[in-house]
């Protein structure tokens, strides 16, 4: 319930604005707690952006890590609706002639057509394929031809074959696929255990028989594989995606004919590469200039992180090549300590040695980008000197603010005894007023009578 004061009726005084005053002097430590604690709210802030920095390099460094990113050659085809090519580790310039006799193909299979809901028989389909064998039992509950794709699709120990019911004009049929091309994944399957007695003569479940001498599916499309000549020497293959026969080379067949896949040096995505790595590292070390100007100037901790990423750089990487050190391929910092990118010294290396650059940057332990992670990981880490720092501040948060609840309830308990001052002081003015008067008026009366 609001308290009503009305000081300073017999003073005259403006009791509520002496009382403000002084509450205001009073106050002052309040306030230094207060500006106190926003200072140190900042610096928490000023963590958390710290930390989303250095979770962001973290993750440029880590994409800096796949190898794919620095692919040095590049390969282009003469005819790209026949033959593309895409590139691995382990390629290198030179060309290839190509002629594309056949694609490889999935074995594909179908039934006879049945009417829908038609019981086709009970019994046990053995299937082979690819070297992998299953069995699907089928009984009254599942032998119709949508039971008997469900079955075979969930049966144990099936990874190579794919059931489907296709309802083509002349009705429904079951259509088995096999998941791989090439000639290995032919399917094979026998019956076992026919309901009518006999496993081969194409009635009942044997109806789904596909073996030598009992071949009662239709074959829709033959198990086959690719068949080409790479600078006149055969190659077979059951992909579509040659990548055994040329190291870091797959060859991706699209129709039959000839073809030249032609591989060639290309700078363009290491130098890419590298710009994105120096680019990464000069946005952090402009994330942390800006909080030593802002919230965390004279922070320690800024000093202790840039450290710990020079340490980094300065620190060679034992990955096995000629190289150790990035200012070896033209990857340096300035005096301002901003990473930059020699293009043309890096062209130089690449000419005579790309694995060795390539190497610096994809090791998985001591490639430069892998060391500057693990560091920017450990920075970050629930473990690490942040979460040490931001605990810290934390703490000192919450005891800031209790001194706070302290110094308010102190102000509270002195306006209290200011304004009680200020009352009992107007009260003795107003009897000393009351008895200035009666006086005043006795003095008078007196006077009157004398006369």
């Amino acid at each position: 319930m609001a308290t009503i004061t009305a000081g300073g009726i017999a003073t005259g005084l403006d009791v509520n604005s002496i009382v403000s005053q002084l509450m205001a002097l009073e106050r002052r430590p309040l306030d230094q707690l207060e500006q106190k604690e926003t200072a140190v709210r900042a610096q928490i802030s000023a963590f958390g952006t710290l930390k989303s920095g250095l979770s962001t390099f973290a993750s440029a460094m880590a994409g800096l890590t796949d190898i794919t990113k620095f692919q040095p050659y590049t390969a282009s085809t003469s005819n790209d609706t026949r033959v593309t090519a895409t590139l691995g580790e382990g390629a290198s310039p030179t060309r290839f002639s190509l002629n594309v006799t056949r694609l490889a193909s999935t074995h594909k299979l179908s039934s006879a057509t049945y009417a829908a809901g038609t019981a086709v028989g009970t019994g046990t389909l053995n299937f082979t394929v690819g070297g992998e064998s299953f069995s699907v039992g089928i009984d009254a509950t599942n032998n119709t031809l949508e039971g008997i794709r469900d079955a075979i699709n969930s049966a144990g120990g099936n990874s190579k074959v794919t059931a489907a019911v296709l309802n083509s004009a002349s009705g429904p049929m079951l259509l088995l696929s096999a998941n791989d091309s090439g000639a290995a994944n032919a399917i094979t399957i026998g019956v076992t255990g026919d309901g009518d007695g006999n496993n081969t003569d194409g009635s009942g479940l044997s109806a789904l028989s596909y073996t030598a001498g009992a071949l009662r599916l239709t074959q829709r499309t033959a198990a086959q594989d690719a068949a080409l000549t790479i600078d006149g020497i055969s190659v077979t293959s059951p992909s579509n995606n040659v990548s055994t026969a040329i190291d870091g080379a797959t060859f991706n067949l699209l129709n039959t004919g000839t073809a030249t896949i032609t591989i060639s040096r290309d700078d363009s995505a290491i130098t890419t590469a590298a710009q994105d790595f120096a680019k990464a590292y000069n946005e952090l070390k402009d994330a942390i200039g800006k909080l030593r100007s802002g919230n965390l100037a004279n922070d320690s901790t800024l000093r202790g992180i840039e450290s710990s990423l020079s340490a980094v750089l300065q620190t060679g990487a034992n990955v096995g090549g000629t190289f150790s050190h990035l200012t070896e391929i033209g990857v340096s910092r300035d005096r301002y300590g901003k990473m930059q990118v020699d293009v043309g010294r890096l062209g130089d290396v690449l000419g005579t040695n790309p694995s060795a650059v390539i190497a610096l940057f994809t090791h998985e332990t001591e490639g430069f980008p892998a060391r500057l992670k693990a560091v920017a990981d450990s920075l970050t880490s629930s473990s690490g000197l942040i979460a040490g720092r931001e605990e810290g501040l934390n703490s000192r948060v919450r005891s800031l603010e209790d001194q706070q609840l302290r110094v308010e309830r102190r102000l509270v308990t002195i306006e209290k005894t200011l304004r009680a001052q200020f009352t009992a002081l107007d009260t003795l003015v107003s009897q000393l007023q009351s008895t200035g008067a009666f006086l005043t008026q006795q003095l008078a009366l007196q006077q009157n009578d004398n006369r």
